[in-house]
């Protein structure tokens, strides 16, 4: 299996590193980026030259795990605006999964309407074992 490209959407850098480890606790092999908000993540697909070592122009993430509450560019902003990208760009193979604190509900249903967004995570609610299911069950 190649590696896994991953992006992590999320504007607590605490977050991001507790996702990054977890992710590395599944044994999976997997190249991890991030961004903290919704409008960097954007820019992440739309030019890849922005983007780290070993990242190759035309790659996009197979996986984003996309937090909700964020500055600039939102969650839901985001995924209305990705909505919109993935009919420009060949990314329909990019799979969401909601990485958030919200327990919400509402928060849920309207995340999973979209029809690229497979799950929602509830930070701190998941084992690494969970995680690693998830992953490989999308990819």
């Amino acid at each position: 299996m190649t590696a896994l490209s991953v992006l992590i959407v999320d504007d607590n850098e605490v977050d991001r590193e507790l996702l990054r480890r977890d992710l590395k606790k599944t044994e999976l092999d997997a190249m991890i980026f991030e961004v903290s908000d919704g409008e960097q993540a954007l820019k992440f697909f739309e030019d890849c030259n922005a983007c780290d070592d070993g990242y190759q122009e035309g790659d996009h993430p197979i996986l984003l795990f996309l937090d909700i509450n964020m500055p600039v560019l939102d969650g839901f902003g985001f995924l209305e605006k990705f909505t919109e990208l993935r009919t420009q760009y060949p990314i329909d193979t990019c799979v969401v999964i909601m990485f958030t604190s919200s327990e919400a509900e509402a928060d849920r249903e309207r995340a999973l309407s979209h029809e690229f967004v497979a799950d929602y995570l509830v930070k701190g609610e998941f084992a690494v074992s969970e995680l690693r299911e998830k992953v490989l069950s999308l990819v």
